[in-house]
């Protein structure tokens, strides 16, 4: 503000003041932009929301881990945890009565991922032992009733057929197959040993059921 006397009247001063107007820099920013860069940060402020995990994802969690834990104790070639169910029962198919025959396995299953090893020897013919080691995927049933669990090797069919072109051993079975037919979903490995999986959680049977089924077709590269 700038005072500036001009004139006496009546004795009197009087005084004409004049706003000396500043221009607004580049640096200086307005009432209308502060408003809107404060209006972001409170708007940014209030969409942060704090992780929360629900009761039932720390229940999963911990069952995943104690169950990753336990399959270790057993296959130390786990690698990751696909699926799981809390109550199943294994069923073997006998093929002189064509009937299924309920088995002392029953307990918790699970659908995981291995670590496997592709056959060294190009020259000879895979052996059951190179079989074992060349299982992408694994089944497991942790028994309930004893100690001794049952435990199923998965091998995706290119795989298969690409390493066991007459089947193992020659028995012409050069993949495995998976169905699911009623309540049971029915595995078929390439011993030609057909086993029946009943799941009590209708989900997790045909979450189980479209997971095994993934696994058999997938294009897994073993070369």
């Amino acid at each position: 503000m700038v005072l500036l006397r001009t004139a006496k009247n009546n004795e009197k001063m009087v005084v004409i003041e004049r706003t000396k107007k500043i221009k607004p820099t580049e640096t200086t920013p307005s009432a209308k932009t502060i408003t809107t860069i404060m209006g972001t940060k409170v708007k940014g402020s209030s969409d942060i929301k704090q992780e929360k995990i629900t009761r039932e994802e720390a229940l999963n969690l911990y069952t995943n881990t104690l169950n990753f834990n336990v399959i270790s104790r057993y296959d130390p070639a786990i690698k990751q945890l696909l699926c799981n169910t809390s109550h199943c029962v294994l069923y073997n198919f006998n093929d002189e009565t064509e009937e299924w025959v309920k088995s002392d396995f029953q307990g918790t299953l699970a659908l995981y991922i291995r670590e496997f090893k592709v056959p060294s020897s190009k020259s000879s013919p895979p052996t059951y032992q190179d079989l074992q080691n060349l299982f992408c995927y694994g089944v497991i049933l942790l028994n309930r009733t004893n100690p001794e669990c049952f435990s199923l090797g998965l091998l995706p069919n290119k795989v298969s057929s690409h390493f066991f072109p007459n089947g193992l051993n020659d028995s012409s079975i050069l993949e495995m197959d998976v169905e699911l037919n009623d309540n049971l979903i029915i595995i078929r490995n390439l011993l030609g040993e057909i086993y029946g999986l009943w799941v009590f959680n209708e989900n997790d049977r045909i979450k189980l059921f479209k997971s095994i089924e993934f696994c058999l077709n997938s294009d897994a590269n073993v070369e």
